[in-house]
């Protein structure tokens, strides 16, 4: 099950906007949201922090 999720991890950073990555992150995790660093939460999706963080302001302007 941990090789199935790692391959569809990889899929998804593969097929994926950074913004859907994060908002698919918030959706399936929202208990690590405000749990983890965002340092943490950059690495997981596989950008900068500082992307992380425009990411965020561009979706709060939303």
């Amino acid at each position: 099950n941990a090789l199935i999720s790692s391959q569809k991890r990889i899929l998804q950073n593969i097929s994926s906007t950074a913004e859907e990555r994060y908002l698919d992150f918030v959706q399936r995790y929202p208990h690590f949201f405000n749990r983890i660093s965002n340092v943490q939460i950059a690495s997981y999706l596989g950008v900068t922090p500082e992307f992380l963080s425009t990411i965020r302001k561009n979706l709060a302007k939303s």
